[in-house]
Formats: C-alpha cells, sequence, structure tokens
C-alpha cells in the first residue's frame, strides 16, 4: 500500500482512527465485519441485509478509503 512508503503524510483518508467522519454508520458496521475476516453472507445475515446490499456497501467504502479489497481494509484497519 502506497500510505507504506509515505509515512509522515497527514490527510483524513489515511487518518483511520476516526472512520465515523469518513464512513456512514452502516458503512462502518459491515466494514468493521469485513476486516474481521467476515463473509458478505454472514455479514449480510448478521445485519438483516441482503449479500448484495453488503456488497455495495463495501464498494462504497473501498472508494472512500482508497482500497481495492479486504485484506487492503483488514491492512488499513490494523493497530
Amino acid at each position: 500500500m502506497l500510505r507504506g512508503h509515505c509515512s509522515q503524510a497527514r490527510t483524513p483518508l489515511l487518518d483511520t482512527t476516526n472512520l465515523a467522519d469518513i464512513l456512514t454508520r452502516r458503512e462502518r458496521e459491515v466494514v468493521l465485519l469485513a476486516a474481521a475476516s467476515r463473509p458478505s453472507r454472514e455479514i449480510a445475515f448478521r445485519l438483516g441485509l441482503s449479500v448484495r446490499t453488503v456488497d455495495n456497501y463495501l464498494c462504497r467504502a473501498y472508494a472512500k478509503l482508497g482500497v481495492s479489497g479486504r485484506t487492503e481494509l483488514a491492512d488499513l484497519l490494523a493497530p
């Protein structure tokens, strides 16, 4: 990930400590479960959504966070 090459960079999207400023409440719920390696089907069941809706939330969150998948998402949210 490019963020690792620019450790001194400070922008709102690189500060993942406050996802509330970047993502909607539902996007945060879905993102946190996805980052914990939960499959879309399980996330959908747990939140009472369709799998397609979960995947749509993930797509929007990926775009907002500048990542392209669950692995990058998990890396981004890792302490």
